[in-house]
């Protein structure tokens, strides 16, 4: 494929040649593939160096920028409304002299990006088309595929499975220190706190407020399972999030926009993206 000159797919392999189609049929979020001779070698914890590089794709714009620097703020908190997923593919993890681990990807790999704001994903789409090679920390890959992901059907109740961790904090306060203290989907204070979050991104995107908002996150098994917690350093800060698959019980409006923006906190570090899969 070159880039920018031949096609991207839809994931039904309907091949649309033009892009300014992308107007037409974006949907807001998409899944690139890269290929290259040699495997990505990334730090376990390469969740910045993803976004950077999408930050990077979304051009020189003013937008871009204001995204980059400002995001949309709504009262202490500011969101920059989009997520992406963990990078998907054959992978192993190598531990290094002093402790620290790194992980091998062999191409082709990929990973899904979504936002509700249809600029973000425009710029990101046309950008890769353009180029012949996407850097990852310094290592060349191309562009394999673009695939533009067809909406699911959005009810009321709905299977989900994360595809990067699920994050909710609060600050808390103990005499003069700050400390963070991150929530696990077993605590009862979790769905509040993620329907809390989704309203914010509600009026920020739609300057209205959501009709009977409700929303709660249902693990699958009644204990909570550590198998699903995982601690994610983000440049010097670790922060702990949860994967695995849920059951969900909202309005289809919050679930359509949480499966756009992604839920809880940190989406565009990297967190809080989901697929619907029943």
């Amino acid at each position: 494929m070159e880039i920018g000159v031949e096609y991207y797919t839809y994931k039904t392999n309907t091949t649309i040649s033009s892009l300014e189609i992308l107007h037409e049929v974006l949907k807001m979020r998409i899944t690139l593939e890269f290929t290259g001779e040699k495997n990505l070698i990334l730090l376990i914890h390469y969740n910045y160096i993803v976004q950077g590089l999408l930050y990077d794709l979304m051009g020189d714009t003013d937008f871009a920028a204001f995204l980059h620097d400002v995001g949309f703020q709504y009262e202490k908190r500011k969101f920059k409304l989009f997520t992406f997923s963990r990078i998907e593919g054959e992978f192993q993890i190598v531990e290094k002299p002093k402790g620290y681990k790194k992980i091998i990807i062999k191409p082709p790999f990929k990973f899904t990006v979504a936002s509700p704001l249809e600029e973000v994903i425009i710029d990101i789409s046309k950008n890769v088309l353009k180029r012949e090679y996407c850097h990852f920390n310094g290592q060349k890959f191309t562009l394999n595929s673009l695939n533009i992901e067809n909406p699911p059907v959005f009810k009321e109740k709905a299977r989900i499975k994360f595809i990067s961790p699920v994050v909710m904090y609060t600050t808390l306060r103990d005499g003069d220190k700050k400390y963070t203290y991150y929530y696990s989907p077993w605590d009862e204070k979790f769905s509040t706190l993620l329907l809390n979050n989704l309203i914010k991104k509600y009026e920020l995107v739609y300057k209205i407020r959501p009709q009977n908002p409700h929303f709660k996150l249902i693990p699958l098994v009644e204990k909570e399972d550590r198998r699903y917690s995982k601690m994610i350093k983000y440049k010097n800060v670790y922060v702990k999030g949860w994967m695995g698959i849920y059951d969900v019980e909202t309005t289809p409006e919050l679930l359509e926009l949480a499966y756009y923006t992604g839920l809880g906190a940190k989406n565009s570090q990297g967190f809080g993206c989901f697929e619907i899969i029943g």
